[in-house]
């Protein structure tokens, strides 16, 4: 499994992009893209530019494959943080067209993960450099290790799922006492 980082803002995709772009996409804005249509798209020749890794991305990622999706600050329902945990379903790319990954699934990351908390696992070496890509202007899609989606996903974990409950059992505690007060029978 490949892992990799998307990142989109909650701008217009009529007031920011290009006209190939705005012909292949389904908006109303770039976030939307994959929060409310469940797929990534980049125009024709953009997703074969090389700039942070976005044609290397292309070329190799396939159906299963997770990544991250990084909300800019202009998203208002989820700014500055990585926002959901993205399943590829299938991927298409053609040069007229564009390049499109369609997602099998598309998950919440509850609770999100901002901008300064991303910065500190960096700099701690919890997650890799690609991760500085997070709210670069310019950067889209690029790869990153599995081992950056397994770190999100332990932060993204509730607490109490880290920890072990036991429960007792009213019968066999009672049991017990009955047994060292009188003995067992």
């Amino acid at each position: 499994m490949t892992g990799f980082l998307i990142q989109a803002s909650g701008h217009p995709i009529e007031e920011q992009a290009a006209p190939a772009y705005i012909a292949g996409a389904n908006g109303p804005r770039f976030c939307d893209e994959p929060l409310r249509h469940g797929e990534y798209f980049n125009a024709s020749p953009f997703w074969k530019r090389e700039g942070f890794g976005r044609y290397d991305a292309w070329q190799t990622l396939t159906s299963g494959d997770e990544g991250l999706l990084y909300c800019t600050s202009s998203v208002d329902e989820h700014g500055a943080c990585l926002s959901h945990l993205l399943t590829v379903n299938e991927v298409h790319r053609d040069d007229e067209e564009g390049a499109r990954l369609e997602f099998s699934a598309v998950r919440e990351l509850i609770p999100k993960v901002p901008y300064s908390d991303i910065q500190t696992e960096i700099a701690v070496g919890r997650l890799s450099e690609q991760m500085k890509y997070c709210g670069q202007e310019g950067f889209n899609i690029t790869l990153i290790p599995e081992s950056d989606v397994s770190r999100v996903l332990e932060l993204t974990m509730p607490e109490d799922a880290n920890s072990t409950v036991t429960t007792s059992h009213p019968n066999e505690s009672l049991e017990e006492i009955a047994e060292d007060y009188f003995g067992s029978s």
